[in-house]
């Protein structure tokens, strides 16, 4: 695993191809991949949610939508998109289509034959009657009250509905090769495709089915019936294909680009939208034939889209993203809230002061315990990977390229220190405000005596990359990285001399309370240290996945976060560690624990959680809001921060319609 780094707690001054990706999550959600949100946690960041989106659709009225995802992520607006609620679909599985009928009634489907059911706006949803365990990647409706529908799925299975999607029959095709989607026109026009290029239409409701591969052997990932006689189908390899005669011949559009084409919607025969893998928008006005590319900020990965009209639209894809177009696909803006760049790390120096750090530069603060993030400006577009705060005056961060950053005014302004090195660094800690210990690349070890202003390299001994560090006491430091090394400082940093722990796994993180400490790494591994470090003894794990964070408090308790949205817990001292559920598959880089229920998770696509309710698998719906936490009986003091910033670069926030005044 590439080195990650860890945020704890941080001197100012001057501010100087998608669908192999989607069947492959498909068949990971059988693992696990991905928790459903109401198991404890609160998305903080982004909102409402972080999870991939891999599909969306709105009713005729175009207020009525759901967009769905990993995890057995549901989210439903019935405002055009501008709010959205999380609903529990009770289960995991990865969802992968979902077509919306009207207000009341939806069907979504996903991996190991789900087929969810509401008919009353998604308070409930119910498991339609099908014995096949098949991954089903896409669902489509048509005919008179939605009757008539058909869901597409792994080994050329496609499944038929006559009862609205209460129960389904399988219909007899030609093929073997996973589909990826499905569209219709009517009752009797629809088509398919598949994982190797293969095309299937049929014009008599599905008891036919005609084989065609107008991309080749490219894979295929949307495809649209605007038409009775038209199909337009998109793939990899900057394939779009358009047939006028219900399959029987095909035209490649000339689109001057090889990136792989994600997802296609057409409003009518004539309007029409498709996604890239470069975070391009395209549109066309004559039924397909040519395209024209549009930037959306940020170049996002949208990964579904559908348009209700010639004007309006909706797409949807990457960490939670969901935008929307009202002037037929030229601009796109944006339904959700909060950054997408990567968290690396994350710390909090009471129960409601935090810090966050990752990815671009990216620095967020909170005055109330996560409910509120507030970005903040760092002067810097490099990676910053741990951060450190000392109390409610001082704290650092480091980051690529050797940045150092500094705070003396508890986070509001940030401003460099001179590090005198071009290594990235992964690890940064303080026991007083004027000692500090930073390490990284190369086996590189910096020292500070002067708030972390100025640095001087000490020598480590190795070149193995160092991924963190922390104080034991004035005196005792403790390094870990690659290939298992553990460094040990008993004159705050001087001196370096190395531990035999008998392990060989990379340790990403390390943490202590006390003399007691753990270091987490590659394959799940766990070791625990009762004299500061001195000898090291393993823990056993429920996992063998990579952990890339630590956070001990008090004497017993501990949580250690890692890849695929996984987090360890223990309250006995490390000698049982349990899985905590999670309500993300995305990699987490950072936790930040106060010990019981007061955790924080960080990483992938922005991602912060928080857990709201007790340690425990059951599956519990959490509040609506984060719950804003004081400190000591104390009023908080808020910290704003210097510089605002007021447009980070991402793409702008959608405002609502106005509403029109009542005529008098």
């Amino acid at each position: 695993m590439p080195q990650l780094s860890k945020v704890v707690n941080g001197f100012g001054g001057a501010l100087g191809s998608a669908c192999l990706i989607v069947f492959a999550l498909l068949l990971a959600s059988t693992f696990g991949f991905g928790q459903n949100f109401s198991r404890g946690w609160l998305w903080q960041n982004p909102i409402p949610q972080g999870n991939q989106l891999l599909t969306i659709h709105f009713a005729s009225d175009k207020r009525t939508g759901i967009a769905a995802g990993l995890g057995g992520t549901i989210l439903k607006t019935e405002d055009g998109g501008f709010t959205w609620e999380n609903q529990a679909a009770r289960t995991n599985a990865s969802l992968t289509g979902v077509f919306v009928k009207d207000v009341r009634n939806a069907i979504v489907v996903g991996a190991r034959g789900t087929i969810l059911l509401t008919s009353d706006g998604g308070k409930t949803w119910n498991q339609a009657r099908i014995t096949a365990r098949d991954h089903f990647s896409s669902i489509v409706m048509a005919g008179e009250q939605y009757r008539i529908g058909w869901v597409a799925g792994t080994y050329g299975k496609i499944f038929k509905t006559l009862d609205g999607g209460v129960s389904w029959l399988e219909s007899e095709t030609s093929t073997s090769e996973h589909l990826t989607t499905v569209a219709a026109f009517d009752e009797k026009n629809a088509a398919a495709g598949g994982a190797d290029g293969t095309v299937l239409v049929t014009s008599d409701g599905g008891e036919n089915w005609r084989e065609s591969k107008p991309c080749g052997h490219q894979r295929l990932n949307g495809i649209a019936v605007p038409s009775a006689e038209t199909i337009v189908a998109v793939g990899d390899g900057g394939c779009v294909a358009k047939s006028t005669d219900s399959g029987g011949k095909w035209e490649r559009a000339q689109m001057f680009s090889s990136a792989d084409f994600l997802a296609v919607s057409f409003s009518d025969a004539k309007f029409g939208s498709i996604t890239d893998s470069n975070g391009l928008i395209w549109r066309s006005g004559d039924g397909g034939t040519t395209w024209l590319p549009f930037n959306v900020r940020t170049n996002p990965k949208l990964l579904s889209i559908f348009l209700a009209d010639e004007f309006t639209g909706w797409s949807a894809g990457e960490n939670g993203l969901i935008v929307r177009t009202d002037d037929g696909g030229f601009s796109w803006k944006r339904l959700t809230e909060g950054g997408r760049a990567d968290i690396n790390d994350l710390a909090f120096l009471n129960d409601a002061s935090g810090i966050a750090v990752g990815a671009k530069g990216r620095i967020l603060i909170t005055d109330s315990g996560g409910g509120n993030w507030v970005p903040v400006y760092s002067g810097t577009a490099a990676n910053l990977n741990s951060a450190f705060t000392l109390d409610e005056t001082f704290g650092w961060i480091a980051g690529d390229g050797g940045t150092i950053l500094r705070t003396n005014n508890g986070g509001i302004s940030w401003g460099p220190g001179i590090s005198g090195v071009s290594e990235d660094l992964f690890g940064i800690s303080f026991k007083s405000e004027k000692i500090g210990i930073a390490v990284g690349a190369n086996g590189t070890i910096l020292r500070s005596t002067s708030v972390g202003a100025y640095w001087t390299p000490v020598d480590s001994g190795t070149t193995e990359w160092l991924e963190d560090v922390r104080f034991v006491d004035a005196k005792r430091v403790i390094a870990v990285g690659d290939k298992g090394i553990i460094l040990l400082s008993d004159d705050a940093g001087l001196s370096w001399r190395m531990v035999n722990a008998g392990v060989r796994e990379n340790l990403y993180a390390v943490s202590f309370t006390g003399s007691i400490g753990y270091a987490v790494g590659a394959g799940g591994i766990i070791i625990k240290t009762k004299d500061g470090g001195e000898t090291w003894a393993g823990n056993e794990a429920p996992t063998q996945m990579n952990l890339f964070a630590v956070s001990s408090f008090g004497r017993t308790f501990a949580a250690a976060a890692g890849e695929f949205g996984i987090v360890l817990v223990t309250d006995d001292g490390g000698r049982n560690w349990r899985i905590q559920p999670t309500a993300t598959g995305n990699p987490l880089n950072a936790v930040a624990s106060r010990g019981g229920t007061k955790i924080w998770v960080a990483g992938g696509g922005g991602a912060i959680l928080r857990l709201i309710d007790d340690l425990s698998p059951a599956t519990i719906t959490g509040p609506g809001r984060a719950p804003v936490l004081g400190s000591g009986g104390r009023k908080p003091r808020f910290r704003v921060p210097t510089v605002i910033i007021t447009d980070d670069g991402d793409i702008p926030i959608a405002p609502p319609p106005l509403k029109e005044k009542p005529r008098q």
